[in-house]
């Protein structure tokens, strides 16, 4: 019960302005926010709610193959995963990453996005496009961009369902994070974004199909669970990630990268070395570095006092970073606290 009560203090007084014991200071040895070759990119904590870096995140620019994450949503929106297409002649001509698909032979709609999201095929990706477009791709690109709008993304433009290079085709970092959120929404997308390597319909000659998914972080790097990569002349490197580790969920978008997988690794370890939401509740709990400010409580353990005087503290300036004050949830757990120890955080009960 005490702790408890030391808890409601602490947080009482970083959300609505009381003293509380100093946080910890960094120490010498914290980690900086890495340099990265990517010209834009952006690092999101999932369940805090907060974007921990960022860098050009609102720069529009190309975007390459991840585009095929919006396609697939509106895919799913619009038809179902058991239909079944014919593959049209033209698609078989299209250039960059395909799936080898034949004219005139039958896929289902799931396998065909197996095909876009692993595989990463143009081929199939226009497939769909035309299915679902009404044998249209421009009829199927307005349905791209209306769902553009829907989602609220102010730098993004589609001209196109695979992302080749088009000046009409671009998006920005923070857009792309919202593509990432929004398609976390969409079980299909994320069972399909897990697939390490997959078996797929024979081929009309009885040729084997297996696929290896263009996202070597899954199973190399622990708990990355997708989502996309993607690689144009103009774009450069791009991959949109969802990594988690220890029950914490980060987002990551890099954009212009020299190495895609390398920068989001940097930028993913960083992440998971910031505070997280539990610690930032905690962190006031903590005796600052010579300062003898600790509360004593049982349940804080010596380990984790360590580890979270050595954690990187946010701050702000050209990285685009967020405090505690301003985690959505934090009027609501100010407003929670008010009324059950009034007599401390000044509620009237």
């Amino acid at each position: 019960m005490i702790a408890t009560l030391v808890t409601s203090i602490a947080l009482a007084a970083s959300l609505i302005g009381l003293s509380a014991p100093t946080a910890p200071i960094a120490t010498e040895d914290a980690r900086p926010i890495p340099k990265l070759t990517a010209d834009r990119w952006i690092v999101f904590d999932a369940d805090a709610d907060v974007v921990l870096a960022s860098w050009n995140a609102d720069t529009q620019a190309p975007m390459a193959s991840v585009t095929k994450v919006l396609t697939a949503m509106v895919v799913i929106d619009s038809v179902g995963l058991d239909e079944v297409v014919t593959i049209p002649d033209f698609v078989t001509n299209i250039r960059g990453s395909t799936a080898g698909l034949v004219a005139g032979e039958e896929w289902t709609v799931g396998d065909l996005l197996i095909a876009m999201l692993v595989r990463s095929g143009n081929d199939a990706a226009l497939t769909l496009g035309h299915y679902v477009g009404g044998e249209s791709i421009d009829k199927f690109v307005v349905m791209m961009n209306a769902k553009a709008r829907e989602l609220g993304l102010e730098n993004t433009h589609f001209a196109n369902p695979n992302g080749l290079d088009h000046q009409e085709h671009y998006s920005s970092a923070r857009d792309l994070l919202a593509i990432i959120a929004a398609s976390q929404e969409y079980p299909d997308i994320q069972r399909i974004a897990r697939i390490r390597i997959v078996t797929m319909p024979e081929g009309p000659d009885g040729e084997s199909r297996t696929f290896t998914n263009t996202n070597k972080l899954l199973g190399a790097y622990p708990g990355t669970l997708g989502v996309k990569t993607g690689d144009t002349p103009w774009a450069d490197k791009v991959l949109l990630g969802v990594t988690e580790q220890a029950g914490r969920t980060v987002y990551s978008v890099v954009m212009g990268s020299d190495d895609h997988f390398s920068d989001t690794r940097e930028i993913v370890d960083w992440a998971y070395s910031t505070y997280s939401v539990n610690d930032r509740w905690l962190r006031p709990l903590y005796s600052q570095e010579g300062g003898g400010a600790s509360t004593g409580s049982p349940e804080i353990s010596e380990g984790h006092e360590r580890r979270l005087s050595a954690m990187q503290p946010l701050d702000d300036g050209q990285w685009n970073s967020s405090s505690l004050e301003d985690l959505p949830k934090a009027a609501i757990i100010g407003r929670w606290i008010r009324e059950a120890i009034p007599e401390i955080a000044g509620g009237e009960g």
